[in-house]
């Protein structure tokens, strides 16, 4: 009888460890997934405005929206393009990557999510 009651013992103490480990486990993914996420948004981001960057150093100036990196294209006798093979998609939870020309030099990219914004350049 006592090496059953030690034997219900040595499991309930296992699952017991098994059970706070699940739980650290599982605080750890809920707080590190939000900055997986995030990072993932960032690097996105930053990839387009390098595709931007890219376009600009080929026809001397910013594309006019997102669709343009993804297209050859020849403008004053220079060809260049694809610059972006294809809009990264978001994260789960964070909007669409979103370009903005804000002068002939200056743009922006931009997604948010989780109660973040991410921007490139």
């Amino acid at each position: 009888m006592a090496a059953m009651l030690r034997a219900v013992v040595v499991l309930s103490l296992g699952l017991t460890v098994a059970l706070v480990a699940c739980q650290r486990e599982e605080k750890a993914i809920s707080e590190d997934l939000p900055a997986a996420r995030s990072a993932r948004a960032l690097a996105d981001a930053q990839a387009i405005a390098a595709a931007a960057r890219q376009y600009q150093a080929t026809f001397q100036a910013l594309p006019d929206s997102i669709e343009d990196l993804m297209q050859s294209r020849t403008i004053a006798g220079v060809t260049g393009g694809p610059f972006l093979a294809r809009v990264p998609t978001p994260p789960t939870g964070w909007s669409a990557y979103r370009y903005a020309r804000q002068s002939d030099t200056n743009f922006t990219v931009t997604s948010s999510g989780g109660g973040l914004t991410v921007t490139a350049p």
